[in-house]
């Protein structure tokens, strides 16, 4: 055919390939350094006794199976095969959670920011940074309430060094060409992350989370939200005073609501990468497949609106002139027929296709989509927008459930397996809940768009430090007479200093990039990030001691 000079890598199977080489390699790494007489299911229970009481003796330890229903299959038939069921349905609910976001719950939030009248930068901030953190808050909730383990503290801190390490990553490798950041969404997003960081390490000190530090930690996301209240006003203002050239920062103002602005205009805001536009990609990929990635076939994408709106006009024109690149590398790599996009986003639809590998994909796909059909109103509907409400609520609901069972199935994986529930969330959970934000960055960075990508992965992971950990903190304080937390663990302690860390590298090396980041640099992100699993397995196993812990 002639229609590519070079074949390129399939993102598709390079992520597929990448996440089965980490999944095995923490399995088989997890199963050398087990304790062979330690039973698996006291893996998950040791660091919240013995830890807390080295003089414990081993038979003295509590075994907590958290609130789970009984399993039809015992340990001896999950050990023989049968664990492959759940193996199945946890990774069944990785997609059913990223349905359930992108296709009902983001765009019901879109609808309640719309009828309260929000700024975009403070949407992204809340209801939008919310739409897409979901699956780790309700992880959080339940590893608080019902497990009693630390598992969700586990996968926060696993999904933040994802985003930090292994999506930016992807995001330089599969771009087109070198991605040109802004320097404002990145300092600002960071300064904040570090800040809460830095709180969260200190509260960790002495392995017990009191109301009073959980209370400060969310008023560290009210503190981020109110400054992106003000956000173009406060970056225009740090513009012209630091500019040595008086050029004009062109900044939205919270008056132009009403102006049509294309889907990926929040450069740099939380929001970026969750509205339902882009959002709604996810879906079509898991239906669809990976490969192609459907690019090039948005009519948003045309030059005169592709750079990022809150920057320089020094600054606009690298990304300006990637966007416009990128659009037409689009336009001549269509491979197949098919129309492009429409502007405004369909409804869910349950038509049958035509192709057999999107009717072997619908079927799979059904038994999630169809009881989500069935229950929530599809608010992109325009009859259906008036019951925004009983979306919001009704997609709550199926997110706890989903969350619930992927948390429940996770833990009867690690204990067939022997791996403990704290390397479940950094490693398994953490990716599965983070994956279609991946795919989407990819997609945003292909389109010449890196300041979407990247400071949206760092974004999203403020919300999840300083409401996804300390809501479900304080509510179990408020609920159990002012009670702490207890958070101790070998590992995770170490799992968020290195976190830490590896923000501080990420930055300090695109910093001395000059803003630019090569595939040297996401190669070089991707091998921290293995390093980093290689670390938790060994902190987590004992075969390393955390330098910093007290």
């Amino acid at each position: 055919m002639g229609a590519y000079p070079r074949r390129r890598l399939r993102f598709g199977r390079v992520l597929v390939f990448i996440v089965c080489l980490v999944l095995v390699s923490v399995y088989i790494l997890s199963l050398k350094l087990q304790d062979p007489d330690l039973d698996p299911v006291h893996l998950r229970v040791r660091d919240m006794d013995q830890d807390l009481n080295p003089d414990l003796k081993q038979d003295q330890v509590r075994v907590h199976k958290g609130e789970y229903p009984v399993d039809l299959f015992s340990l001896e038939q999950r050990q023989h095969g049968w664990v492959v069921l759940h193996l199945f349905g946890m990774i069944y609910m990785f997609v059913a959670l990223a349905i359930v976001c992108d296709e009902f719950f983001v765009p019901a939030l879109e609808v309640i920011t719309e009828k309260l009248e929000i700024s975009d930068d403070v949407a992204g901030a809340t209801f939008m940074a919310a739409g897409g953190s979901a699956p780790e808050l309700f992880t959080s909730l339940i590893g608080v309430f019902i497990a009693r383990s630390n598992i969700g503290i586990g996968t926060i801190v696993g999904s933040a060094v994802f985003n930090i390490l292994f999506v930016i990553g992807m995001c330089a490798i599969f771009s087109r060409e070198m991605l040109h950041l802004t320097w404002w969404p990145l300092f600002r997003d960071v300064s904040f992350y570090i800040l809460d960081l830095m709180m969260l390490i200190v509260f960790f000190l002495d392995n017990a989370i009191r109301w009073w530090e959980s209370a400060l930690l969310v008023l560290g996301y009210i503190s981020y939200v109110a400054f992106m209240k003000f956000n173009a006003q406060i970056e225009k203002a740090v513009k012209t005073h630091c500019s040595r050239h008086k050029n004009t920062v062109q900044v939205w103002r919270a008056d132009e609501t009403n102006k049509t602005r294309p889907a990926l205009q929040r450069g740099g805001s939380t929001a970026s990468l969750h509205n339902a536009s882009m959002r709604n990609t996810i879906f079509q990929l898991m239906i669809h497949t990976l490969d192609p990635l459907n690019e090039g076939k948005r009519n948003s994408c045309d030059c005169s609106n592709a750079a990022p709106s809150t920057q320089d006009n020094k600054e606009s024109e690298p990304s300006s002139r990637s966007s416009c690149s990128s659009c037409s590398d689009d336009e001549e790599e269509e491979e197949d027929g098919e129309a492009e996009e429409e502007e405004e986003i369909a409804p869910l639809s349950l038509d049958w296709p035509q192709t057999l590998s999107k009717q072997v994909s619908y079927l799979l796909l059904l038994p999630i989509v169809f009881p989500l059909w069935v229950t929530l109103p599809d608010v992109r509907n325009s009859a259906s927008k008036r019951y925004f409400a009983m979306t919001f609520i009704g997609s709550i609901l199926w997110i706890g459930i989903f969350s619930y069972l992927m948390v429940w199935w996770a833990h009867q994986v690690g204990e067939t397996v022997g791996i403990s529930e704290e390397i479940m969330g950094l490693t398994i959970l953490a990716a599965g809940t983070s994956i279609p934000d991946l795919i989407t960055s990819v997609i945003v960075a292909r389109k010449g768009l890196g300041d979407m990508a990247v400071s949206s992965s760092v974004g999203s992971n403020i919300f999840d430090i300083t409401v996804g950990l300390p809501v479900p903190w304080l509510l179990f304080s408020l609920t159990h007479d002012g009670e702490s937390v207890a958070v101790r663990s070998n590992g995770l302690f170490c799992a968020i200093v290195l976190l830490f860390l590896m923000l501080l590298f990420v930055i300090a090396s695109i910093a001395a990039c000059r803003w630019k980041m090569s595939r040297k640099l996401g190669f070089t992100m991707f091998l921290l990030y293995f390093l980093f699993l290689v670390l938790s397995v060994l902190l987590q196993n004992r075969i390393l001691t955390c330098p910093v812990s007290v």
